[in-house]
């Protein structure tokens, strides 16, 4: 056994049991060749052979851990264990202090997993997808935010399926970047979003955090359903901690994820 950076060689033998991860099938083949391109995948390899991977996406004092894929053959070994410490190893020579993870709720073994490795529950989140519809709303893209403190409900956003550090100067970073969303009465800010386009799936948006009043939520999410209709994308992600209440007709809510967390 083996663990070492993945080679673009790998790649056949890696998709050959990655495609079926899920009902739907898997993402890594969308993101396989920007992960190699960064260099920190990591594939555990068995005479010569890969059977897992794990890629590791590093932001501020923080790793992020994602894409763990065990070849069904060689499973409940530990190999998913040794590929996430050997991950954080690599993440406190580059000086991070923390490690984070998402796990969908039903994935109890690596829940579990995650557990004996020392993660607690950072936070619950849902996934709901969105049709994109013609909508009026009275939300809107802006540069600066003078309250932005005032949304802070988590330390946390999404983005492409990362979840990366938030606070009030990253909230002004992305307000610079075009990538809030407000909502305003009476000349103050009640509620914001973020969004950006999903880096695995063509022609999705993706809305990665929401805060605020329930009608400024509501008009944020028309605002998204208008922007992916004028830009002619497939449908919306929205990933809104389970304490956010989401009411917009046919919003349609998929699946229930755990956020968890390490300190290094």
């Amino acid at each position: 056994m083996k663990i070492r950076k993945a080679k673009p060689s790998d790649k056949n033998a890696v998709l050959a049991f990655c495609h079926n991860t899920f009902r739907w099938g898997d993402y890594i083949a969308n993101v396989w060749d920007s992960w190699i391109v960064k260099k920190d995948l990591l594939t555990i390899e068995i005479n010569k052979k890969p059977v897992g991977i794990c890629n590791a996406s590093f932001s501020r004092n923080q790793v992020w851990i994602e894409g763990i894929r065990i070849n069904p053959k060689f499973r409940k070994k530990g190999y998913a264990s040794r590929l996430v410490i050997k991950t954080e190893s690599n993440a406190k020579k580059k000086g991070k202090k923390l490690s984070r993870m998402i796990i969908a709720r039903w994935n109890l073994r690596s829940m579990r997993m995650a557990k004996s490795l020392g993660y607690q529950l950072e936070d619950m989140w849902w996934l709901y997808n969105l049709k994109p519809k013609k909508q009026s709303s009275k939300a809107r893209i802006i540069t600066k935010v003078k309250n932005a403190g005032d949304f802070l409900t988590s330390s946390t956003y999404s983005e492409s399926w990362k979840w990366l550090p938030l606070n009030k100067q990253e909230l002004e970073r992305l307000c610079k970047k075009g990538r809030i969303i407000a909502f305003f009465q009476d000349g103050n800010a009640k509620a914001i979003g973020i969004w950006n386009k999903s880096s695995i799936d063509d022609g999705v948006l993706q809305l990665g955090f929401l805060s605020g009043t329930n009608l400024g939520i509501k008009h944020i999410l028309y605002f998204m359903q208008n922007k992916a209709h004028e830009q002619g994308s497939n449908r919306i992600q929205i990933l809104a901690q389970q304490k956010i209440a989401l009411k917009v007709p046919c919003i349609d809510r998929r699946m229930l994820f755990c956020l968890v967390k390490k300190d290094l």
